[in-house]
């Protein structure tokens, strides 16, 4: 992998602070592009509304989590809160008045790992249950990793979508980050650990053989 995520050294007070965020739960910061899931359960970014590459990949920053609150007036945003995530969810009753409703929100820096995107940074951003429920997932993941004593703490996640039924809106999306590998603040990835193979014993084989055999109709 050629892109390298910087995170600091400290990563046992990163795991205790995104423990927070993790149980809670602009365009973005330093000019990373925003990016969402739409209704369709498309992953887009950009204000062009790019599509994601089939099968793309991306290096999520460990010290990239956010979280806070959306402000929302008939379909469009009125006012942001996002603080990041080793630092306390913002109080509700300290946000600003605004146009709306406030809402809980999540988002997280990530990079493109290959591709025509390659090198591409952006902020995934979500207000909805489902995305602050995948959000709340990847990021124990990588709370798990760190505290494990893992210095490959950065997840390589590919992007998809999952969906039910609602009684009254139809058919909802909500995404799915999958890590398919885990790599290093170098960049590095880690290499994929083969999963175990049980083999059963000849004996209990041989004893069960008999139970499988069926008798030929004659």
């Amino acid at each position: 992998m050629s892109n390298k995520v910087a995170v600091p050294a400290d990563l046992a007070n990163i795991a205790a602070a995104l423990q927070q965020s993790q149980a809670s739960a602009n365009e973005g910061a330093s000019g990373d592009l925003y990016a969402k899931m739409t209704k369709f359960g498309e992953f887009v970014y950009g204000a062009d509304n790019t599509e994601f590459e089939p099968d793309a990949k991306l290096a999520v920053n460990p010290t990239g989590f956010q979280h806070g609150f959306i402000c929302w007036y008939e379909g469009s945003p009125t006012g942001e809160v996002m603080v990041p995530a080793t630092q306390p969810l913002p109080a509700e009753s300290d946000l600003p008045a605004a146009v709306g409703d406030w809402a809980k929100a999540v988002a997280f820096q990530a990079q493109f790992q290959g591709g025509e995107d390659d090198g591409i940074q952006i902020l995934f951003k979500t207000n909805s249950v489902g995305g602050r429920k995948a959000y709340a997932g990847l990021l124990q993941e990588v709370i798990g990793r760190i505290q494990a004593g893992n210095t490959d703490c950065v997840p390589i996640v590919q992007c998809a979508n999952d969906s039910y039924e609602h009684t009254k809106y139809g058919k909802i999306f909500v995404p799915v980050f999958n890590v398919v590998s885990w790599a290093d603040m170098d960049g590095n990835e880690a290499e994929a650990e083969a999963p175990a193979i049980e083999e059963a014993p000849e004996e209990a084989a041989e004893e069960e053989a008999p139970r499988r055999r069926r008798r030929k109709a004659s």
